[in-house]
């Protein structure tokens, strides 16, 4: 097994200094865990202790796939090594993973391993390797465009169930793990919001279709209990049903448990145990790779935008793939460059989240935009302006709006953003009690 190095890490945030350990190997032969987290982007993230912050740590990589030969080396840019440092670190990296094969696993190709230039080529390269063509991308767009279609509809009734009626037969695993994943995603990025309305809609499905999956299991639940569930399921369908409802529970603890019970068994039991072991690698490598794709398309769509001389008109003439995860990729490349202090990438970053968040604005009835510019304006002159100047854009409807709106995000725990919208809900209830006494003094 490679062993991880510890490194110097100096905070972003607080300057406090301290020991990481990073993983500058990943050899899927040796340890798939590493792969996932690494196309998961959780392959050396550090925490700090001091105050909390979060980050990933710039180091060489080497990644290596001996079932499909394939060997690949990369440098953040973030480094700036000579190209003469590159390459004696690349052949002490390759040294350190020849030292731990077997004499039958060191080939040639070893002695030639491809340089990536960028972090999103890595993984291109590992998802083409794994079979992801282009076509499969595509389905993905149409299952995570179906996904935010359904979003949009959640809390009109007829609207959702139209949708799910002309959309059943698409709604199999595949376009549950994608769910699962968006879920997942959303809550690592900090769109604790978005989770949560992902996860209401999953209940939501399961219940139209009558499809039964497993309760989700609490975090912290031993790992040793978690296998003990998954030896007691009888189907893959019902494994499959327990990797998309708890995929963090099924991480290197649980693995090194199901291996330690293939040790001590024998014969059938333990050729059992491990083809059950590797089902499971191969379901939680799906989600993880469904995952990525949908990361992937909606990356390539930031880059698009990035680059752009007009970010705003090109999400306007793709506005269909601006959604609510395409924010949440977003808001972590936006985390990221603020961790690591990229100032102008920032500046960019924040002009493209504003473009989306107002092509995503273009679609709201006419009261949902005059809410998000309500809670925009400075309280309480600004928004009374507000409600003046747009008077034609509301009725006597929006207080019932309005409260709908605070006892959701009271249930989100959002107090603050509740409370503002109990101070508008009066503001307009005012407005309507002066209206009514000039209709009756008329």
């Amino acid at each position: 097994m490679i062993p991880t190095l510890p490194i110097d890490v100096t905070c972003p945030q607080c300057g406090a200094r301290y020991n990481a350990q990073v993983q500058t190997i990943v050899d899927v032969g040796q340890d798939p865990r590493l792969k996932s987290m690494l196309l998961r982007g959780q392959l050396n993230t550090v925490t700090c202790p001091s105050c909390g912050a979060a980050g990933m740590v710039s180091a060489p990589l080497l990644y290596h796939d001996p079932e499909r030969e394939l060997l690949l080396v990369f440098f953040p840019p973030a480094l700036t090594l000579t190209m003469e440092n590159r390459e004696r670190l690349t052949g002490s990296l390759v040294n350190a993973l020849m030292s731990t094969l077997p004499s039958e696993g060191r080939k040639g190709y070893l002695l030639n391993p491809r340089t990536v230039l960028t972090m999103q080529s890595l993984i291109d390269q590992i998802l083409r390797a794994d079979g992801i063509t282009e076509e499969m991308i595509e389905k993905q767009r149409a299952r995570a465009q179906l996904l935010q279609d359904m979003l949009a509809a959640f809390g009109e009734e007829e609207r959702l169930q139209a949708l799910i009626e002309q959309n059943k037969e698409d709604i199999d695993y595949s376009f549950l793990l994608t769910l699962s994943a968006a879920a997942e995603g959303s809550t690592s990025a900090g769109q604790g919001e978005i989770a949560d309305k992902l996860l209401k809609l999953r209940d939501v499905l399961m219940d139209q279709l009558a499809i039964t999956l497993p309760e989700p299991l609490p975090l912290n639940m031993p790992r040793v209990e978690v296998v003990d569930r998954v030896l007691a399921m009888e189907d893959e369908a019902s494994r499959r049903a327990m990797v998309m409802y708890n995929r963090p529970l099924l991480d290197y603890a649980f693995f090194q448990e199901l291996t330690r019970r293939i040790e001590q068994a024998a014969g059938e039991k333990a050729e059992t145990l491990r083809t059950l072991r590797t089902e499971l690698l191969e379901l939680v490598e799906q989600l993880d790779r469904e995952a990525q794709a949908m990361q992937r398309a909606k990356m390539d769509l930031l880059q698009e935008a990035l680059s752009s001389s007009d970010p705003a008109q090109l999400l306007r003439e793709r506005k269909d793939e601006v959604d609510v995860l395409f924010l949440s990729v977003l808001a972590a490349v936006m985390h990221s460059a603020e961790d690591e202090g990229q100032e102008e990438q920032l500046q960019r970053l924040r002009a493209v989240n504003d473009a989306a968040l107002a092509v995503l604005q273009e679609d709201l009835p006419p009261e949902l935009r005059l809410v998000n510019d309500l809670l925009a304006a400075e309280y309480p002159h600004e928004t009374q302006k507000l409600l003046q100047d747009r008077r034609t854009e509301w009725n006597d409807e929006l207080p019932t709006l309005l409260t709908t709106l605070a006892e959701d995000l009271d249930a989100q725990e959002r107090r603050q953003t509740a409370q503002r919208l109990r101070e508008l809900r009066e503001q307009v209830e005012s407005l309507l009690s002066e209206s009514g006494s000039e209709t009756d003094d008329s």
